[in-house]
């Protein structure tokens, strides 16, 4: 039987177990896979247990995206122009980092392709997510200017000068998202992206952006939240007309790519996505 996993604390809310031994039983693949609670201080100790109890891979996320780097021996372009890995492959002795997070965000978005090329992006945030997005969008989509909007302007500003040599034929500034120039600017663009954790739940009331955002209906409006299946930011959008695009999507594609780097087999998306939309509901009806 292979191995696998996902590292997080916490890590009990995680969907990653559903997803994978659900598309283990579809396929008929001898595989299981499960969630580990791995306190920051205990990462080095656990890899090194994992590694010796022959496992294939694992999933890691948040808090220790940035700090598994220092325990793999190599790593992929794209995680490490991020900065962050999300998928470890156990081969021998090597331990190879990935990040799938990018994949995620390009297949999210791929049928948007045209309408975001040379056109305005708004990223709200400044976090490990935001590094992941920008990155795709740049590499990927070619926007004509990017703009971080971020309660802190200082991290935004540091962000755009790790990733500015990523960013050929892209602008990237920042703006307070505090400020009325965020307000200003909202309208203007083709693409506009909530990467904070503002509205996740228990939170589901909060959204990054006031009430008085204006959103249209030329725009695409996406959000990494995928607890609760609808946030209140894009609620917000789908009243004003925007095409919406789910948290799901983000977290379904980014799975889909960990379990072709460590099986090479194709994740049967169409009929995993039901199964873990009913899980969201069921989590929400029974939390109310």
């Amino acid at each position: 039987m292979k191995l696998l996993g996902v590292i997080g604390h916490p890590i009990a809310h995680s969907l990653s177990p559903l997803l994978h031994n659900t598309a283990f039983s579809l396929l008929g693949l001898d595989c299981r896979y499960e969630a580990f609670d791995v306190e920051p201080s205990s990462l080095g100790t656990a890899i090194r247990d994992f590694k010796a109890k022959g496992f294939l891979g694992l999933n890691v996320t948040i808090p220790h995206k940035e700090a598994i780097v220092e325990f793999v021996d190599e790593q992929s372009d794209e995680s490490k122009a991020i900065g962050a890995v999300n998928t470890l492959i156990f081969d021998r002795d090597r331990i190879h980092g990935d990040n799938t997070d990018v994949y995620g965000v390009a297949a999210s978005l791929e049928e948007y392709r045209p309408r975001i090329q040379k056109q305005l992006a708004v990223v709200i945030g400044a976090g490990g997510s935001a590094r992941a997005i920008i990155y795709a969008l740049c590499s990927r989509f070619a926007p004509a200017e990017i703009v971080i909007a971020n309660r802190g302007e200082e991290r935004a500003k540091e962000l755009i000068s790790e990733l500015k040599p990523h960013a050929k034929q892209t602008t990237l500034r920042s703006v307070s998202l505090a400020g009325g120039d965020f307000d200003a600017l909202l309208p203007k663009a083709a693409l506009v992206v909530n990467a904070t954790s503002v509205g996740m739940f228990p939170a589901v009331d909060q959204s990054p952006v006031g009430e008085q955002a204006s959103f249209h209906s030329d725009q695409i409006v996406m959000d990494l939240i995928y607890t609760p299946l609808e946030t209140r930011f894009l609620t917000q959008a789908s009243r004003c007309g925007a095409r919406t695009i789910r948290g799901l999507e983000m977290f379904l594609h980014q799975g889909a790519r960990s379990f072709e780097i460590w099986l090479g087999r194709q994740l049967p998306l169409e009929q995993l996505r039901p199964v873990i939309v009913n899980e969201l509901k069921s989590r929400h009806t029974t939390a109310k």
